[in-house]
């Protein structure tokens, strides 16, 4: 049976798409049938008429994975917005169904699977009276769920209401991962209160430039 964890985070540019190519290069690195796929990317280049799907090609870059781009990701889209507003401007509305379905074949072939999401844990993927969040998502994907969060000022506001609002949607919080550790006062005081008043179990801290993770992939995955 297929394993698998979704990586969603506190908000966007705080590192999912590093933290995700460092797990996945670790899961290579040991000989795990392992894949990763991005439901939904925006902000793509656009290079000669084809788009360049950024955050997909880095991870396999960072990572030594070799699978085909196209296979990895359900929906591409140019626009460098939120994925509801890019899908609009494309005409191309985001089906939950055929994120369902590529994931599923990327099922037959891998045993572990790493998913990450855009932006947050409310990330919108439409805008319509019943939008799609990334929580719709992961629930639809029936996967369990990973928080990255920065270690900054303001990082327990933003931990702190993304973790409730996961446990109060039902999504199995499998742990936290910090990144852009800088070793500071603040930094040690804002993992330590997140800890203690959250409950959710430590994966990984990472630091700025580092190029491996420490992290237990039993744990990373429920095993």
């Amino acid at each position: 049976m297929t394993k698998s964890v979704f990586i969603t985070g506190t908000g966007t540019d705080i590192g999912k798409t590093y933290t995700s190519a460092l797990i996945m290069k670790k899961l290579l690195q040991e000989k795990y049938n392992a894949c990763y796929f991005k439901p939904v990317l925006s902000g793509a280049e656009n290079i000669d008429g084809k788009l360049y799907a950024g955050d997909i090609e880095y991870v396999k870059k960072i990572s030594g994975h070799n699978a085909d781009t196209s296979l990895l990701g359900s929906y591409i889209f140019e626009d460098a917005c939120s994925p509801h507003l890019a899908s609009q401007k494309a005409n191309t509305p985001i089906l939950l169904d055929k994120i369902i379905n590529d994931y599923n074949k990327l099922k037959e072939k891998y045993s572990y699977i790493l998913s990450e999401g855009a932006g947050g844990i409310i990330c919108p993927f439409s805008n319509d009276d019943n939008p799609i969040y990334t929580k719709d998502i992961i629930r639809a994907l029936n996967t369990n769920a990973v928080l990255v969060s920065t270690t900054n000022l303001g990082s327990i506001n933003n931990a702190m209401l993304s973790i409730y609002y996961m446990q109060n949607h039902n999504i199995n919080i499998q742990g936290i991962i910090f990144n852009g550790y800088t070793k500071s006062m603040i930094d040690d005081d804002n993992i330590d209160f997140i800890l203690k008043h959250t409950n959710i179990p430590l994966l990984s801290v990472i630091s700025h430039g580092e190029s491996n993770i420490d992290i237990d992939i039993n744990k990373l995955f429920g095993e």
